[in-house]
């Protein structure tokens, strides 16, 4: 059963966008946003109920690190989930498994849970970065880098076997899957049996993620 559906803007949507997609979605159990960290406090004023995730997240404790966020800063806006290794930090951000291991152990000492990205290579080394404390506190999302922003899901037996892997590999049920989802992937998604989606272009039109959330109208989350 999904648990939660993850709508991830990126870098997309300035403040008065924020607010237009707000106004054309229903809240509903389940469903999180994951806008610019700028947009955190307004989105938590305007629709309280709808539960928060911040993109990402500063390795370091509060302190003397220019422009980082740090996971206490994002507790304290309401954040509930944060992204972390997203395929687009590793790549442009040169981010390891070292890194997010850092960040994971933040967002776990402040009861924020949070969203581990994983290719299929970093799971060897995800898995060995972690302890079991931080891996049983965490959610897992396999996102195959080449079907991220895209208009097509990868194919469902390759998803169903690399997140089988990942939930023998770190002892796990919270397992999600991010790449294309849309409302015409979500349903065979849902009998993956995977505990949430990371919805990325098909989330930035309310109207799509509407649809989203239409399909999943059967499905408890």
């Amino acid at each position: 059963m999904l648990s939660i559906v993850v709508a991830n803007f990126k870098s997309h949507k300035t403040q008065e966008e924020v607010k237009s997609w707000l106004a054309s979605v229903t809240p509903t159990p389940g469903m999180v946003i994951a806008p610019s960290s700028l947009h955190l406090s307004m989105i938590h004023d305007l629709q309280p109920t709808i539960s928060l995730a911040a993109q990402d997240v500063s390795p370091f404790p509060p302190g003397s690190y220019t422009g980082a966020i740090n996971a206490s800063q994002l507790k304290e806006l309401g954040v509930t989930y944060c992204i972390v290794g997203h395929s687009e930090r590793r790549h442009y951000f040169h981010e390891t498994a070292v890194d997010v291991a850092a960040k994971v152990k933040e967002l776990v000492e402040v009861g924020i849970a949070p969203l581990v990205c994983l290719r299929k290579e970093d799971l060897a080394p995800c898995r060995a970065a972690l302890d079991d404390e931080l891996v049983s506190d965490s959610y897992f999302c396999y996102e195959p880098e080449a079907d991220i922003g895209g208009s097509v899901t990868a194919p469902l037996e390759d998803i169903h076997n690399i997140t089988s892997q990942i939930k023998q590999l770190f002892h796990t049920q919270k397992v999600m899957y991010g790449g294309s989802v849309n409302a015409g992937s979500i349903t065979s998604l849902v009998a993956l049996e995977l505990s949430g989606v990371l919805v990325s272009t098909a989330s930035l039109d309310p109207s799509s993620f509407n649809q989203i959330i239409a399909q999943l109208s059967h499905v408890k989350i």
